[in-house]
């Protein structure tokens, strides 16, 4: 970084400062000269138009060389280190992503150049593997990626070095995540906290939770388009910083507009509610069944005809009734019956807590949902809305179960946050799979990971020098042809 500044600073003052003749002579067009301790050196470099700055911006391309006095010495390329041949190489779950993130990667590609490659390959590897940067490398070399992106540089040592750079434009990194923000309308927002094993970050903070953990940790704020079905925006925050004071910062850096705010019972509280409101933000919050915001007597008169109507959602009735404050009530009759039932269960069996009387004054509440919520909109849509908040629920299980990324070993913010940014890549692999899966209807037959699996034993082996495609199972060809990839 300090390398860079120093270029940049002297970038600004040459023009006004005379290079000597002798070095002048190679600055070309597209190139540009930079003197760091009384040396010369020659960069490739372009002009990108700044829409947010309103001007054209100088992007460095790349080192070419140094100038001397005799003349100009042109930079060494690295020599790839060597690999063991592999002659056998994962081709079916690599190939069937590759296609259908076209779209990502390339904007990677646009938006980052060689890195984006980077990310790609370390993001897909991860996704397919679950495995750590320590063995990035080794699964890179075992996976046909490394013939659809060839000499990518993915030992520890690079890595660690990539992890450290990449991390520290997020200005960057939130423009990529733009392209994806503009194009979608509903957001949700969430947060969750990830383990962090590192005492040298300030964003590494013991913090409130649920479960009565208290090791350090970092918050994630998640933003999940519902109309595209995939998260579009993170922001990485201390974790000691509640949820709700993060959603400022949050919708300035982002540029979001359209959003509703869905948290769970624990965001509750007056001094939310004024924070959220204060803000102009659209909330949807559950409220605990004993709380005094709402008003139960008509639950407790279990009489239907006191509700104002019901709607079907999923086949099922759910019946509602408004209360003071924006306070509406749902009753499902069905999750009535079955949380009775598991009560009853839980008294027969003496598990502690429950006990008949118990059951007698809690017996109206059961079945019920009640949400606090300043959207002007119907009741069944308020409902559906909650019920959604499953899908960013299902996002923070990708990342936590399925990439196993609910710890985070980074000692330093920027390569956080090059983790984090590698995350949100690897997810929206996921998603983009998942949603086809769903969208098929497939998803109940098989689960993301049974899916890969079934593709995973599709290899390309090399014979006589070139890639054949090993045999496939008939079942599994007819599982690509429904998602509609076809392996050759």
């Amino acid at each position: 970084m300090l390398y860079n500044h120093i270029a940049y600073i002297s970038n600004m003052i040459g023009e006004a400062t005379m290079h000597p003749d002798w070095v002048t002579q190679h600055k070309k067009k597209g190139t540009n000269i930079s003197c760091i301790g009384g040396r010369y050196y020659l960069y490739a470099v372009t002009s990108v138009w700044n829409k947010e700055k309103g001007r054209a911006q100088m992007v460095n391309k790349g080192y070419l060389g140094r100038i001397t006095e005799d003349g100009f010495i042109p930079k060494k390329d690295k020599i790839p280190r060597p690999t063991s041949p592999v002659t056998v190489k994962e081709f079916g779950a690599t190939n069937t992503v590759w296609e259908l993130s076209a779209d990502i990667r390339e904007r990677l590609i646009e938006s980052f150049g060689r890195d984006g490659e980077m990310v790609y390959a370390i993001a897909l590897l991860r996704f397919l593997r679950t495995c750590p940067f320590k063995r990035v490398e080794l699964s890179y070399r075992h996976s046909f990626l490394s013939e659809l992106l060839p000499s990518l540089r993915l030992g520890g040592k690079e890595i660690s070095e990539f992890m450290r750079r990449f991390g520290e434009n997020r200005e960057q990194l939130v423009s990529f995540m733009s392209k994806y923000v503009g194009e979608v309308g509903h957001i949700l927002f969430d947060g969750t906290g990830i383990t962090s094993n590192s005492d040298k970050m300030s964003t590494s903070r013991v913090g409130y939770s649920a479960k009565k953990k208290f090791d350090p940790k970092i918050n994630l704020m998640y933003a999940f388009s519902l109309e595209a079905a995939m998260p579009v925006y993170y922001r990485v925050f201390p974790g000691n910083i509640p949820d709700m004071s993060a959603f400022q910062l949050c919708l300035q850096e982002s540029g979001i507009k359209n959003m509703v705010v869905v948290a769970d019972k624990g965001f509750s509280s007056d001094f939310n509610f004024e924070l959220l409101d204060s803000g102009g933000l659209k909330y949807i919050i559950p409220l605990k069944r004993n709380s005094s915001l709402y008003d139960p007597s008509i639950l407790k008169k279990g009489d239907k005809s006191a509700f104002e109507g019901y709607f079907m959602h999923e086949k099922r009735p759910i019946w509602y009734y408004t209360s003071k404050n924006g306070v509406v009530v749902f009753l499902n009759p069905d999750l009535k019956a079955e949380e009775e039932r598991t009560y009853i269960c839980n008294i027969e069996a003496e598990k502690e807590g429950y006990t008949m009387s118990s059951f007698l004054e809690k017996q109206h509440t059961f079945g019920t949902i009640v949400m606090k919520t300043n959207l002007q909109t119907s009741p069944s849509d308020i409902y559906a809305y909650y019920k959604q908040r499953r899908e960013i629920e299902q996002s923070f299980d990708f990342l936590k179960n399925l990439l196993e990324q609910d710890k985070s070993y980074m000692q330093n913010e920027k390569s956080l946050e090059t983790w984090a940014f590698i995350n949100h890549i690897s997810m929206l692999l996921c998603y983009k799979v998942y949603n086809i899966l769903r969208e098929k209807k497939l998803i109940e037959k098989y689960s993301l990971a049974d899916f890969l699996e079934h593709l995973k034993y599709i290899s390309k082996v090399r014979i006589n020098g070139d890639f054949v495609t090993s045999e496939i199972t008939k079942p599994t060809k007819a599982l690509l042809t429904a998602v509609g990839v076809h392996i050759t």
